[in-house]
C-alpha cells in the first residue's frame, strides 16, 4: 500500500491556512473596527486614524502569527496520527499474509512444522551399524593357553588365535584416514571401506574372556566406533555379521592370521549386498584345494602340526585373466588370477593372486558392463578380490604397502569411479598402516 503524504498534507495545509486567514480577518473586522476608537488621547482626526490603523495592523499581525503556529501544531499532530495509522495498517496486512501462508502450507502438507523448519533442506540420516553376536561352539569345559613362543597368540582347539588389543582412538584415526581420501576425490568416486575381523572373535567362547583365561578386546565394539567416525561420505562394508552367521564353518586358517577362500566369499557377499551388486552363487563355481598349508603361526605350538590347513579356491564359469606388476616401474605381464602350481607348504596362501605385489589387474573376458573398481588392500584382500570379477570388467588390486604411485591419479587415468579399502582389523588399528596408506593419497 503506497501513501503520497506530501500531496495530501500540502493540500490540507494550504486549505487550512486560507480558512484560518479568512477567519482571522473576519474576527478582526468584527472585533472592534465597528466601534469608535478611543485611546484616551486627544489627537486630531487624522492622527487618530493613523494611530488606529497602525495599532490594528500590529494586532492583526500578532494574531495571525499565533494562529499560524496553532494551525502548524494541529497539522503536525494530524500528520503523526495518519503516519501511525498507516504503519499499524501495514503491520496488520503483513501479519495477515504470514498467517495465511502458514495456514495454506499446513492445509496442503498436513504438517505442524514451523515455516522456518520447512525451508531447511533435508539431510540423509547417518548410517547405523549393528553387529550380530556369533554363536560359538562351546563344550563348557575346554580351556586354552597362551603360546610360549608368542605371548600375543592364544591356543584353543588346536588353532593359533592372535589376541586383539585395539582401542577407540586407533579406530577413529583409521576412519579419519579413509575420510581424507574421500575428501580428495569428492563425488567423483564412491569410496567403500571393509575392515575384516580376525579369527579370535569367532573362535573363543565368551566364558574364556569372562574368566580371564584370555584377554582380548571386542572387535565388534571397535568396528562400531570405526564405522561411526567417518568425517566424509564413506560407505562402511560390514562383513562382521556374515562371518558371525557362519562362524562354525571353515572361515579362518588354524596356522595363520588370514581368512580362507570361504571367509573371503562371505566378505564378498557382504560387499555385494551393501553396494547393490548381484551376488555370485558359489554353487556354480568349481572348488579347488591345496592341502598341507603351513601358516606363519605354526611355530607357536606343537599341537598345530596336527591341524594343518587346506587352501580352497574357486574358479568361475566365465573367462578371467590377470596383468601382474611384480615391482614398481616393471612392465606388467599376463597371468591367471590364481597360481595353478601351488603345493603344500608355507607358500600355499600364494595361490591367491600369486602372492602380494604392488599392482594386479583382474579381467573378466565375458563381461561388458564397463564397470571398474580399485581395491586397496593388505594380504586379507587376496582371497576376496577374485569374486569381484563376477561384477566388474576390471578389478585393479593395489597393495598400498608396496605401491608407490598416487591412488587418485591412478583412478583418473584408468576411469575408475569406485574404490574399496580392505584391511584386517589389526592393520586398521595400526599407525604404520595409516602412514603407508597416506603415501599413496
Amino acid at each position: 500500500m503506497d501513501f503520497d503524504f506530501n500531496d495530501d498534507f500540502s493540500t490540507d495545509f494550504d486549505s487550512e491556512l486560507n480558512s484560518d486567514f479568512n477567519d482571522g480577518f473576519d474576527d478582526i473586522f468584527s472585533d472592534g473596527l465597528t466601534e469608535p476608537y478611543d485611546d484616551g488621547f486627544d489627537f486630531d482626526d487624522e492622527d487618530r486614524e493613523k494611530h488606529r490603523r497602525e495599532s490594528s495592523r500590529e494586532n492583526r499581525a500578532r494574531r495571525d502569527e499565533q494562529r499560524q503556529k496553532a494551525r502548524r501544531k494541529k497539522l503536525i499532530a494530524r500528520r503523526a496520527t495518519i503516519v501511525g495509522f498507516a504503519v499499524l495498517l501495514l503491520i496488520l496486512v503483513i501479519a495477515s499474509l504470514v498467517a495465511g501462508t502458514r495456514w495454506l502450507v499446513k492445509s496442503i502438507g498436513g504438517g505442524t512444522q514451523e515455516t522456518v523448519a520447512e525451508t531447511v533442506a533435508p539431510t540423509e540420516p547417518k548410517r547405523t551399524y549393528t553387529f550380530k553376536k556369533p554363536d560359538i561352539a562351546d563344550d563348557k569345559k575346554s580351556e586354552g593357553y597362551y603360546s610360549s613362543a608368542n605371548g600375543n597368540v592364544y591356543i584353543y582347539n588346536k588353532a593359533a588365535l592372535e589376541t586383539f588389543m585395539g582401542d577407540d582412538a586407533s579406530a577413529k584415526s583409521y576412519a579419519e584416514c579413509i575420510s581424507e581420501f574421500k575428501a580428495l576425490v569428492g563425488d567423483k568416486v564412491t569410496v567403500y571401506n571393509m575392515v575384516v575381523p580376525t579369527h579370535i572373535e569367532f573362535a573363543v567362547p565368551q566364558r574364556l574372556i569372562d574368566n580371564k583365561s584370555v584377554e582380548t578386546v571386542s572387535q565388534a565394539d571397535n568396528l562400531k566406533v570405526l564405522f561411526d567416525s567417518y568425517t566424509e561420505d564413506v560407505i562402511g562394508i560390514n562383513c562382521y555379521n556374515k562371518l558371525s552367521e557362519h562362524c562354525k564353518e571353515y572361515l579362518y586358517f588354524n596356522t595363520d592370521y588370514y581368512w580362507t577362500g570361504l571367509g573371503g566369499y562371505y566378505g564378498y557377499q557382504a560387499f555385494c549386498e551393501q553396494s547393490d551388486n548381484k551376488v555370485l552363487n558359489l554353487s556354480v563355481c568349481t572348488d579347488n584345494s591345496v592341502d598341507g598349508f603351513e601358516g606363519q603361526l605354526l611355530y607357536c605350538d606343537m599341537s598345530l602340526y596336527e591341524n594343518l590347513d587346506t587352501v580352497h579356491y574357486w574358479t568361475f564359469p566365465y573367462s578371467t585373466y590377470g596383468m601382474r606388476t611384480d615391482s614398481n616401474g616393471a612392465a606388467p605381464y599376463e597371468t591367471s588370477i590364481y597360481y595353478p602350481a601351488s603345493t603344500a607348504g608355507p607358500y600355499a596362501y600364494g595361490t591367491f593372486l600369486w602372492g602380494d605385489c604392488p599392482l594386479f589387474v583382474e579381467y573378466n573376458s565375458d563381461l561388458t558392463n564397463g564397470k571398474k573398481i580399485a581395491v586397496v588392500k593388505d594380504s586379507f584382500g587376496n582371497p576376496f578380490v577374485p569374486y569381484l570379477t563376477a561384477n566388474y570388467e576390471q578389478v585393479h588390486v593395489i597393495d598400498y604397502r608396496y605401491y608407490d604411485g598416487n591412488l587418485q591419479q591412478y583412478c583418473t587415468d584408468n576411469g575408475i569411479d569406485e574404490v574399496l579399502f580392505v584391511n584386517n582389523i589389526e592393520n586398521a588399528n595400526s599407525s604404520d598402516c595409516l602412514d603407508s596408506l597416506r603415501t599413496i593419497f
